[in-house]
Parts: structure tokens; C-alpha cells; sequence
């Protein structure tokens, strides 16, 4: 079975299942530090080289190139970014405001300038803040509000790369494919990036093996056979690890029988876990990070449900894309 016959079995809001484990994944790895302070080694940090927070991500934007990808090419540029903004910004929009108010509730006392600065920094994308002097005070990692929306500017810059690719025709020609690819592997492997470039590069890597992966999917196989190639050839670094990964999880959600999820909660997951892991940290400080992994997955759930029910899912036109 090619991935163009799995994505078209009916399985793919398996792709929901699949990214609201990776969300949870994320949530797992930062209790970690949430617990014990930062520089704490996260689970798989040591044996990796990448936490399973990092590994999850990677697989965010594999799965997101490979969806993404397939909106920009059958969308108009007002309709792919009219998509976009949508399901991205009224929910972070609204987690701002309630990360603000979780704040100021256990200790946080910012001037209304550096409120309004947090809440315009944050759904512009631009330059995002994360620390509110005083929040979270009883935590190990005091004032830190929200640290994994970093990852959200990243997201945005791939679009922008993804959209223009798919409006320069790449996507519809081998020699296209190349270039993407090659192109988004030089910059991984570019020497003296630094900033957000180097937090970029890789991220992008991931994104574009998901472009890839959508515009192959025809000719693509999910089977075991390449699935071993690829994991044996995953510890010559992150482009083949991630690979392997995104092979794997395909695999397993066009394998699982179809399951349609009425919600999708991995973004309010993944925009809500450090917020209130912070919180339970400050309420109950000496949790263990198992504890407060478990704690912080129970307590995120109706966080998650919330803003897809009342916010999120309201912002999407009736038949959602990708």
C-alpha cells in the first residue's frame, strides 16, 4: 500500500490520534524540568541526543509538511493563510489570556504595558515572551509561562516557505522535489548557524521530508521493508531518525482501523500542558516528574477540551483543512 492509497482509506483522522500522542509526549518530556529546574536532562535526552520532547516536535512538522503541503497546492494563497490563521490564532489567543491570568494568580504581578506587551508579543508570532517576573514563584522554574509557544514562529516561517514552493510549481516535478530537499538539508547542515536559525534548520528538515512524503505519496510505500531501511540508517542523524519516525507513525496510523476523533486536542494539548504543569508544580511543590507528567496530562485534558469546543473548532469553516 503507497501512502497515497493509506491517505485515502478513510484512516487519516488517525493523524489526530497520532498528533495528540505527540502532544502528550511533549507534556511527558517537560515535567521533567518543570519538576526539578532547567538544565534537567528530559527523557531520551541522554541517549539521543534529542529529548522525547524534541523527537515529538520533529514528528509535528513531518506530519505538518505532509498535510500542509497538500492544502497549499489545492488552495489560493487567501484561502491557505485565511486556513492557517484560523486554526492558529483564536486558540492561542485565548491561551495567552488565561497563561496571563494563571500568572498573576500564583504570584505574577506585571504593569498593564508588560501585560499588553506579553499578549501582543504572543499572537504576533514575531517575538514571543515568556516570562512574567514573580509568576510561578514556588516553582523550580519561576516566571517561565509558557515556554513551548517558541515553536509556533517556526511553524509559521515553514508555511511561508511551503506556500511558496507549492506557488513556484516545485512540488509537481522530480527535479523540484530535489531542490526542497536539497535545499532544506544544506541549511541543516550549514556550519555557524546560530539564533533561530540553528533552532530552524532542523525543524524545517522535518517539515520538508513531510513535503517530500506528500508529493512521492503515490509512489511511496509504507512497508516494512523500508521502514528497516530507514532504522538502519537513523543513526547517521536527525534526517534519517526522523524519516524512520515518520515512516513508522504512518504506518501505525493507516494500520490502526479508522477511528474518527469529533475533536482534535493535540493543539490545546500542546499550547495548555506547561501553563498548567507550572501551576501543579506551584500548588504541589516536590512532585516527581513522573508524578507530575501524569498530573499535568490529567489536568491539561479539560483545558484541551475547552478550547476545541468553544474556540478553536467555532474558527474553522464547516468541512476543515489541514
Amino acid at each position: 500500500m503507497t501512502l497515497g492509497e493509506a491517505m485515502a482509506s478513510g484512516r487519516g483522522n488517525n493523524l489526530h490520534a497520532l498528533r495528540l500522542a505527540l502532544a502528550a509526549a511533549v507534556v511527558i518530556s517537560h515535567a521533567w524540568p518543570l519538576a526539578r529546574g532547567a538544565g534537567t536532562d528530559e527523557p531520551l535526552e541522554a541517549l539521543t541526543g534529542h529529548s522525547l520532547g524534541g523527537w515529538a516536535v520533529g514528528l509535528f512538522f513531518f506530519l505538518s509538511g505532509l498535510l500542509i503541503s497538500g492544502s497549499a497546492a489545492r488552495q489560493p494563497s487567501g484561502a491557505f493563510w485565511a486556513a492557517r490563521a484560523r486554526r492558529l490564532l483564536p486558540g492561542l489567543a485565548v491561551a495567552l489570556i488565561v497563561t496571563l491570568a494563571l500568572a498573576v494568580a500564583t504570584g505574577g504581578r506585571p504593569a498593564p504595558a508588560q501585560s499588553a506587551e506579553y499578549l501582543l508579543r504572543g499572537i504576533t508570532l514575531v517575538s514571543l515572551e515568556h516570562q512574567i517576573p514573580g509568576a510561578f514563584a514556588r516553582a523550580p522554574m519561576p516566571g517561565i509561562v509558557n515556554g513551548p509557544l517558541w515553536s509556533l514562529s517556526h511553524e509559521i516561517a515553514a508555511y511561508a516557505l511551503c506556500w511558496a514552493a507549492a506557488r513556484l510549481g516545485l512540488m509537481r516535478h522530480i527535479a523540484g522535489i530535489a531542490t526542497l530537499g536539497l535545499a532544506a538539508l544544506a541549511l541543516w547542515l550549514m556550519p555557524g548557524l546560530g539564533g533561530r536559525a540553528a533552532v530552524f534548520a532542523p525543524l524545517f528538515l522535518a517539515f520538508a521530508l513531510g513535503m517530500l512524503a506528500q508529493a512521492l505519496r503515490d509512489r511511496l510505500p509504507l512497508s516494512w521493508p523500508l521502514a528497516a531501511g530507514l532504522m538502519l540508517l537513523a543513526p547517521l542523524g536527525w534526517p534519517f531518525a526522523l524519516a524512520a519516525l515518520g515512516c513508522l507513525a504512518l504506518m501505525l496510523a493507516f494500520w490502526l482501523p479508522a477511528r474518527p476523533l469529533s475533536r482534535d486536542l493535540s493543539y490545546g494539548v500542546y499550547i495548555y500542558g506547561w501553563p498548567v504543569g507550572q501551576t501543579l508544580i506551584h500548588l504541589v511543590p516536590g512532585l516527581s516528574p513522573a508524578a507530575l507528567a501524569v498530573a499535568t496530562l490529567a489536568g491539561v485534558l479539560p483545558f484541551a477540551w475547552a478550547s476545541w469546543t468553544f474556540v478553536e473548532s467555532p474558527a474553522l469553516p464547516r468541512r476543515a483543512v489541514a
